[in-house]
């Protein structure tokens, strides 16, 4: 029967549908109504806004004793449980002694943990610190300010990229279609180590155009298992799993290389920091307490995560996930959040937000400073060591033959017929420097190269002593170890373009950086 729609009909339906995308539009960041309204909100947030310059209140504005927090399933939030005795706080557990509720909430969609930050549903949010770099920029655009108080863990293995046999290296992604959960630490895994890689804009942005997108980071090592894909970014112990099921396939890097990209973090409202600051710190040293605990006393954690029913972790699957992760202790968060701009924290959130404006999710560059509040932190000085209980890295020279996992060829500048680095250049080798940083359990060649103009003996000499001298800035700027870096001066002998003209030279004059696992390390 067909209805018939008079002309205030057509208007009222045409309002609605605007309205409908509207509020659509405002719920995925897209547009700010409340500011485009008018309504103040920004202005309201803004005073309530946290100010990290002053000591911590010693109570809040009404201070409370509960704590709801959003969690994913993932190992690493294993201290807080531990803490609290399971997702509510149970008698006797670490968090009650401190006389505080904590409710752990299960929220696996990255999306709808940051809608239940922003909406005041939960206090306090697990996240990763690469995500945190897109929630926070567009969070800060609506006015809704919250920080980051606390580093969780640092993945070390959980995470990979993997490869069909013959897909060696991150260069030999080129052309291949790859599987990966976008908008999640998988997704930056992938980016980062393209961006690292020497595959030009062009090839990467190919990849990313292929690319099989998923809902979780499951999928990709299912579809990888069954031969849908070339390569997959996933985590442990489905991506081990999806590899001994592919013949000849590998894992091409993880956060055993990158063992300084991924680190899960939580973040707090500023709402809830101004409210009550005093819980939030007895909260973060009940967390710590659970660390310290399960570093005592490991099976007695797996056993807990085994009986938490939603979790769906068996003891003895927590045992193995928990063997790709470093849980983080005091001495690993001073060390993390660091001062400014040399941390881990800022390297990771400065690489993160490049990712995200390059995809136009982030406009402008935000106040990373303004996204961290150490003050939390700090005030557990003295509660707990502050001596690293890692061992640091032993770096050994990689097999003669050996393939790097990616190799970068960038044009570093030199004075003329000079070893001394042009002024303009040392940004690009901090760009080099951020890298070695996140993949910290690598073991970098150095190739200096020159063009065929003039002596050879001289350009194979000037060719060393500029790779020497990119060697030397990072040792100097970085603290990186001399043993963890080889040089070579190869002259005109490896060109990759045409010496004959001025085009072809210019890409001849460059420097090759080899990037290999650190075999002392696997």
């Amino acid at each position: 029967m067909a209805i018939r729609i008079e002309k205030g009909g057509w208007a009222f339906i045409f309002v609605l549908g605007l309205g409908l995308v509207g509020y659509s539009l405002d719920r995925y960041g897209v547009v700010n109504l409340s500011g485009l309204l008018g309504k103040g909100g920004d202005k309201a947030a803004s005073k309530s806004a946290v100010d990290t310059s002053k000591p911590l209140p010693t109570t809040g504005d009404k201070e409370s004793n509960e704590v709801r927090v959003r969690v994913n399933i993932w190992v690493g939030c294993v201290g807080g449980l531990v803490a609290n005795g399971g997702l509510d706080t149970a008698a006797g557990s670490i968090y009650d002694k401190k006389g505080i509720k904590v409710s752990f909430k299960i929220i696996d969609d990255w999306t709808e943990g940051t809608a239940a930050l922003a909406s005041n549903n939960v206090d306090v949010m697990l996240t990763t610190a690469d995500v945190w770099a897109k929630d926070y920029a567009q969070l800060a655009e609506k006015g809704f300010h919250a920080r980051a108080v606390y580093m969780v863990d640092w993945s070390r293995g959980a995470d990979g990229v993997i490869g069909k046999q013959g897909v060696n290296s991150i260069e030999d992604l080129a052309g291949k279609s790859v599987a990966f959960a976008p908008y999640t630490p998988s997704h930056f895994l992938l980016w980062n180590g393209l961006k690292t890689s020497g595959l030009t804009t062009e090839q990467r942005t190919e990849i990313f155009a292929k690319a099989v997108h998923t809902k979780d980071g499951i999928e990709p090592a299912t579809l990888f298992a069954q031969q849908k894909v070339d390569a997959a970014v996933a985590w442990d112990p489905d991506m081990s799993d999806a590899v001994a099921k592919r013949k000849g396939s590998k894992k091409i890097y993880d956060t055993r290389v990158a063992n300084r990209l991924i680190a899960d973090i939580l973040v707090v409202s500023d709402r809830f920091s101004n409210a009550s600051p005093q819980t939030l710190r007895k909260f973060l040293e009940g967390w710590l307490e659970g660390v310290e605990f399960i570093k005592q006393q490991p099976s007695r954690a797996h056993t807990l995560i085994g009986t938490i029913k939603d979790f769906n972790i068996p003891a003895d699957l927590a045992k193995t996930m928990l063997e790709g992760v470093r849980l983080s202790d005091y001495a690993d968060n001073k060390a993390f959040f660091g001062q400014g701009a040399g941390s881990d924290y800022h390297n990771i959130m400065g690489m993160a937000q490049d990712m995200y404006r390059e995809m136009r999710l982030v406009k402008g560059v935000p106040d990373l400073e303004g996204s961290v509040d150490r003050r939390y932190v700090a005030g557990m000085e003295g509660k707990f060591s502050s001596t690293s209980t890692e061992a640091p890295i032993e770096y050994k020279a990689p097999p003669k033959g050996a393939t790097p996992i990616a190799t970068q060829r960038r044009a570093i500048y030199f004075e003329t017929n000079s070893a001394a680095m042009s002024m303009d250049s040392r940004a690009v080798v901090d760009e080099i420097g951020g890298m070695m940083r996140a993949y910290e359990n690598t073991v970098v060649d150095i190739d200096g190269n020159s063009d065929a103009t003039g002596s050879r003996e001289i350009n194979m000499s000037l060719s060393r002593e500029r790779a020497e001298t990119v060697k030397s800035y990072l040792m100097k700027k970085y603290g990186y170890p001399a043993n963890r870096m080889r040089t070579a001066g190869n002259g005109p002998d490896k060109p990759i373009d045409n010496n004959d003209t001025p085009e072809g030279r210019e890409k001849n004059r460059r420097t090759d950086i080899k990037i290999y696992a650190n075999p002392a390390g696997q």
